[in-house]
């Protein structure tokens, strides 16, 4: 009776510990597609900056600040989809915030900037530049901090995996040892 008690608890552990490592692996796999999309998007959205040097015209340029609160918002629904648990991080929700502030900055200085396009035409040209550099260093500076946390994350967890094994191979001994034992022959009956 006891050996059914113990085999049914290390089945349902065996079987609890594939479960959690399906859906970590699920979830990383989920991810890996969202920022797949997030890159093609970005790449699209730098190939119109490069673009938007050729235009001067202030109405193109009220264009173009409407795509970038489009990003703003991508960017807002990428915190809330961190918020929900595929990353739940608080440091990288922290990240968000201050990156949030310094995009409300970028986007208020473009639309002073597209006031003085006709003046400063060579300052604009300046300003679109440094904002795809400090849009791409972003970028890929949180792929490369997901995915360090991520690796992370695998490596404790087959630690702990390992150390479930060994425990189980420990038990799996002391019963063994047991049912050689006189009461042992007589309980594993």
């Amino acid at each position: 009776m006891k050996m059914k008690s113990v085999m049914s608890v290390l089945i349902t552990l065996v079987i609890s510990v594939a479960m959690f490592y399906g859906g970590i692996y699920y979830g990383i796999m989920k991810t890996d597609v969202y920022m797949e999309n997030l890159m093609t998007e970005y790449e699209k959205i730098s190939d119109e900056v490069e673009a938007f040097k050729k235009v001067s015209d202030p109405e193109t340029i009220r264009k173009y600040v409407k795509e970038l609160n489009k990003i703003l918002d991508d960017v807002k629904f990428l915190n809330k989809v961190i918020e929900t648990g595929q990353l739940a991080d608080e440091s990288l929700s922290e990240f968000f915030k201050e990156s949030q502030s310094q995009l409300d900055e970028v986007n208020e200085r473009l639309l002073v900037l597209s006031h003085e396009l006709r003046e400063v035409h060579m300052e604009l040209y300046r300003e679109v530049a440094e904002l795809k550099d400090s849009t791409q260093a972003l970028i890929n500076d949180k792929i490369t901090k997901s995915e360090e946390e991520v690796k992370k994350q695998l490596g404790e967890m087959y630690d702990k995996l390992d150390v479930l094994y060994k425990e189980l191979t420990e038990v799996t001994a002391l019963i063994d040892k047991a049912k050689e034992n006189f009461i042992g022959k007589r309980v594993f009956k």
